[in-house]
């Protein structure tokens, strides 16, 4: 893939602005006054965002960039990072520098992601490393980002041709090759945990912002056998991590022990529970996000197929989760779900039909969603991030 702007020195140029950038940066209101939505078209899109109402204003294009399906914004800079899902060849991990004011957009760079539909990416808490990982290309690829977070060297894991990476799943059609389909990094900023749908496994790797050498080698960690791992969230006690399923739509509940560079992830037993409404078959149902409330008290996900959402609660001594709510996520093929930073509101990117954002109202103390959303028409939306 063709780099752009990839030379620092062509990043410094870009970003000429950055200092004034940063300023205006930190003295920004707190509450957002913009949502970015990543889509599986070209480009991503904005709306002026009501924190008050939960209401999106005109939905329109930000900047042409090709299937920017999942975003990150670096810790203390104006950035927004992006992996963009090519259709065809290795796909892109690309850099926007924000202006926050006017919702828009500038690209900075745009750099292989080193493999096949880039589908995650996340930047540590220091803002000095970047992790990709690559669905088709079945690799994770970890960039040191500069100061000005312009990135800069790359290395990483290719499953593909790496035998330690285990045996693969059995669903023929799903677990053909390794599927890497997260990056998510450790409330201690040591690890990352990348989830392998195709190998049924969490690949737990120690990490070094800063360092040379960003990532150490991983310990494979086994998932049940055709459950195809999808993504993984930390319980705020830092001692809990909960991962959903996409091919068998279940959640299982993982003790997480950290201690120096080493690390275990031990699968609770008995603690498996179906996302799927009593009842519902298998067949054309997918697992796919999960989300933990600020306190921990309450776990949420989304299931494509029955197109539903689902809200849990989290038992504060076992961690094992109790189904407490269940209602359609008011449009087809829920992508992401996500809370805006005020947590006032659950947003639902519907990437089915003919694509929409759906708004939920959200109780915090109780952990209760609106069963009936605001509902706003958007191209394939797959991801929202609030600037």
């Amino acid at each position: 893939m063709t780099q752009i702007l990839s030379s620092r020195r062509q990043f410094l140029a870009a970003s000429a602005a950055l200092p004034f950038a940063l300023r205006s940066f930190a003295q920004a209101p707190t509450e957002p006054r913009w949502v970015f939505l990543g889509t599986g078209v070209q480009g991503i899109y904005r709306a002026p965002w009501n924190a008050a109402t939960g209401e999106l204003g005109a939905i329109e294009l930000a900047i042409a960039t090709d299937r920017p399906t999942f975003m990150a914004m670096h810790p203390k800079l104006p950035l927004l990072y992006a992996a963009n899902e090519a259709a065809k060849g290795d796909g892109a991990f690309s850099s926007f520098h924000v202006d926050t004011t006017q919702g828009t957009l500038k690209l900075l760079q745009q750099v292989s992601s080193r493999g096949g539909a880039p589908c995650y990416v996340s930047i540590d808490s220091t803002g000095r490393s970047a992790f990709v990982a690559d669905y088709m290309g079945g690799s994770m690829a970890a960039f040191a980002l500069g100061p000005a977070g312009e990135i800069t060297d790359a290395g990483g894991l290719d499953c593909q041709h790496n035998p330690a990476c285990g045996v693969l799943g059995p669903v023929k059609d799903r677990q053909e090759a390794p599927h890497l389909h997260c990056a998510t990094i450790s409330p201690g900023n040591d690890f990352l945990l990348v989830c392998d749908l195709g190998d049924d496994a969490i690949e737990v790797f120690p990490i070094a912002p800063g360092k040379k050498d960003l990532v150490g080698a991983p310990v494979r960690v086994q998932a049940r056998v055709g459950s195809g791992p999808r993504h993984v969230v930390f319980h705020p006690n830092k001692r809990w991590v909960y991962c959903v399923h996409e091919l068998d739509c279940t959640i299982d509940l993982y003790d997480w022990h950290a201690h120096g560079h080493k690390a275990t992830l031990t699968l609770r037993e008995g603690s498996t529970i179906s996302t799927l409404t009593a009842g519902s078959a298998m067949a054309g149902n997918t697992g796919c996000e999960v989300l933990v409330s600020e306190d921990g008290r309450f776990i949420y996900t989304c299931t494509r197929g029955e197109d539903t959402i689902s809200v849990y609660r989290v038992d504060a001594t076992t961690g094992l989760l109790t189904e407490q709510q269940r209602f359609s996520c008011g449009g087809k093929i829920p992508r992401i779900i996500a809370f805006d930073p005020s947590r006032k509101w659950l947003v639902s990117c519907n990437q089915g039909g003919d694509g929409s954002v759906t708004v939920f109202a959200h109780e915090p103390k109780t952990g209760h969603l609106s069963e009936t959303p605001k509902t706003f028409a958007a191209p394939n939306p797959m991801f929202a991030q609030w600037v």
